[in-house]
């Protein structure tokens, strides 16, 4: 009876540090670091956003909220935006109850700690009247399943930033409509990578990802340095309950010759599928990719960081370092990509920072990355939370 009642002691110690270390409080998320900004200014990129207009120095939520589509929406990241003022005054409280208003609408958004929050404070306002002009609130930004729909807007963003050559006038024009330009600078950056195949998600809204790289090659068509393309769209139409791992397809193949050749396989992929559900099959991509280019020197991974990896299982069988690019870090780095990088012995690289030597870190091996701590926990690259 003793052992049993021990026991159980022990079990429920061990279930309460487990929930104690799962679940997270609106006051843990007002005590995080603040994150200062002149002005506030919104990026989706690869996301949707929901945002919720608080008036200055209240938690009133002005605009309508879509109750059915943050229920069903896989949150990436959430954004709580004040203004410093009066200046340096602690606003703490405040902030607290706009809280609790996210907490209210849906209570995982607040516990999760996999969805990432960051509290943004405002500097660039001398007085009440400028600081009134400046936005407040909550912006959840949030993905769902691609549709049709989010396809035909794809394939429109396409012909936007790659017109057929015919009427492509200037590419560095185009370059300059891009609201993002990861690969290019880190392509710019990575001079040594001079042997390239590329495997590169299109689905989601990759297209301005897919535009740079095929501009890239139109600006670059002379250097040779991308030899192959591997596009995929995971699965093509297949639905969700009959995609294999391993065999879930989608994924097209061209010799890099011209930017004609390019942009019509860009189009292809976008068509012949919409992805259906947020995990993709990158490792399966991958894995085809190093079969049609096996002396390829630098495999490029363009991926979609906002989206898991499903087929993490089959990363044994990748023997080629990997290189990733992350589109859509700006919601938090994703993990798994770190993992596939350590690895294969390859690197990450986001807009701003490059990430090397990855294999050199061994279990238990903590490091920074895009402001954010890892550590390397049973053979995988993990977040440590705070």
């Amino acid at each position: 009876m003793k052992t049993s009642i021990i026991a159980f002691l022990a079990i429920t110690l061990i279930s309460q540090v487990v929930y104690s270390e799962e679940i997270r409080s609106a006051s843990d998320i007002i005590a995080l670091k603040e994150t200062k900004r002149f002005r506030y200014i919104l990026k989706t990129e690869l996301l949707h956003v929901i945002v919720l207009n608080m008036n200055y120095g209240d938690s009133y939520v002005i605009s309508d909220i879509d109750r059915q589509k943050l229920k069903n929406a896989d949150v990436q990241l959430i954004d709580l935006v004040f203004t410093d003022f009066p200046k340096g005054e602690d606003l703490k409280a405040l902030n607290l109850s706009r809280i609790k208003v996210v907490e209210g609408l849906r209570k995982s958004l607040v516990t999760d700690v996999n969805i990432r929050w960051r509290i943004i404070r405002q500097s660039d306002c001398k007085n009440e009247g400028e600081a009134k002009t400046f936005f407040h609130g909550i912006v959840i930004h949030y993905k769902l399943p691609q549709t049709e729909e989010d396809r035909l807007r794809e394939l429109e963003a396409i012909s936007a930033f790659l017109p057929e050559e015919s009427s492509l006038k200037d590419p560095k024009e185009i370059r300059k409509t891009l609201i993002d330009s990861s690969i290019v600078k880190v392509f710019e950056r990575k001079k040594a990578w001079n042997d390239m195949t590329i495997v590169a998600d299109l689905t989601g809204s990759m297209a301005p990802y897919t535009a740079q790289l095929v501009l890239w090659f139109k600006l670059k068509v002379n250097d040779h340095r991308i030899k192959d393309l591997v596009f995929f769209n995971d699965g093509n139409d297949t639905p969700d309950e009959f995609k294999t791992i391993g065999s879930t397809g989608g994924i097209y193949h061209l010799k890099a010759t011209n930017y004609t050749a390019i942009r019509d396989l860009a189009v292809k992929t976008i068509m012949s599928g919409c992805g259906g559900d947020m995990p993709e099959n990158n490792i399966e991509a991958l894995l085809f990719a190093i079969n049609k280019a096996p002396a390829t020197k630098d495999f490029i991974m363009v991926a979609d960081n906002t989206a898991d990896v499903k087929d993490l299982i089959l990363l044994k069988d990748v023997h080629k370092p990997i290189h990733i690019i992350l589109c859509g870090s700006h919601v938090g780095i994703n993990p798994q990509y770190l993992t596939i990088a350590r690895a294969t012995g390859g690197s990450v690289h986001t807009m701003e920072a490059d990430l090397e030597d990855l294999i050199k870190k061994n279990e238990g091996d903590k490091f920074f990355f895009m402001g954010e701590q890892f550590v390397i926990k049973d053979g995988e690259v993990e977040k440590v939370r705070n």
